[in-house]
Order: structure tokens, then sequence, then C-alpha cells
């Protein structure tokens, strides 16, 4: 593996309140996860929730060149936050503590 990717896999596993975290290759290949987001269905769903928004913000702007960020709340405390970096989409998810 890259040892930039390497790098900001083990930087966004240090984020405060992490409980996960993945880096998917934007074809969906998980190729790195942690915590919570070990579970290949919730790293795959993110995978996808970051392609649709994506597809969301191609249809909303169509002036925009793309997406870089997307976090997803939950009213339960929980937060999910997915990065595109270099053709990899890497995941946290966060709990209120």
């Amino acid at each position: 593996m890259d040892a930039g990717l390497k790098k900001t896999f083990d930087a966004i596993c240090t984020v405060p309140g992490s409980v996960g975290a993945v880096m998917i290759r934007e074809d969906g290949e998980i190729l790195r996860a942690s915590g919570d987001m070990n579970d290949p269905d919730e790293a795959f769903a993110l995978s996808n929730l970051m392609k649709d928004a994506a597809q969301l913000v191609k249809i909303a702007l169509p002036e925009a060149k793309s997406i870089t960020r997307l976090t997803v709340s939950r009213q339960s405390g929980v937060t999910v936050v997915a990065t595109l970096h270099h053709n990899h989409v890497f995941g946290v998810k966060q709990v209120d503590r």
C-alpha cells in the first residue's frame, strides 16, 4: 500500500470519537478497515452512499467539479464522514461522547 494512503488511513483512525474507519477504492473494493467499519456491509454501504451523493451533486450543481466530503448524521449521535482522496474513499464513523 502507498505510504501516503497508509498515513491518511492511520490519521482518520485517531479522529476524536472514532469507532471505526475504512479505506475503499472508488470501485468499492475495501482495502483497509478498523473498528465498526470492519463490517463489509457497512463499508460497502458507505462506498455506495459516497457515489450516490456525488451523482446528486452533479444533478444539483452541474458546474461542480466533484464532491470531496460527505457527512451523514443520525439522531442517535452517530456521524459518518466520507472523504474522497486520490481515487479512494476514506470513511470514519464517530459517536458523540
